[in-house]
């Protein structure tokens, strides 16, 4: 395997340092609790945070209709082209974990030029956020 770019740390020792930038990110996509629901889900190892050289990742392994997928449930970088730079990543551990698929929801529209050139489909909307998936 590969060195990957993402490393894979214990959320009690980044939580704090991550919340602000994380209750952002739930304001701009209209969900207050989102902070409140990714601490319950990284304490409870529900879901597993992720750092990078210039941001973050959190990916929780799900289950429905008997498929497994990884849910990106929250992504933050600084840098630029991060798509890009980490998609082969968090590929690469989806496959590890046996998903079928990847999917993330987002408010932000810049995605709909960018996230097809990079493999993924628009797979409809849930209340006002898009859902994107790649399939494995």
């Amino acid at each position: 395997m590969k060195k990957l770019n993402l490393v894979k740390v214990e959320w009690s020792n980044h939580r704090l340092k991550l919340k602000e930038k994380i209750e952002l990110i739930g304001l701009n996509a209209s969900d207050p609790n989102l902070f409140t629901t990714i601490d319950k889900a990284c304490s409870n190892e529900w879901a597993f945070l992720f750092l990078a050289p210039d941001g973050f990742v959190v990916l929780r392994p799900r289950y429905r209709r008997e498929q497994s997928f990884i849910e990106v449930t929250v992504a933050y970088s600084n840098g630029k082209n991060t798509l890009h730079k980490y998609q082969s990543d968090i590929i690469e551990l989806a496959q590890i974990g046996n998903a079928k698929f990847i999917e993330f929801l987002t408010s932000r529209k810049g995605f709909d030029k960018i996230a097809p050139i990079n493999g993924w489909f628009k797979f409809g909307y849930h209340r006002h956020l898009a859902i994107w998936r790649y399939k494995l």
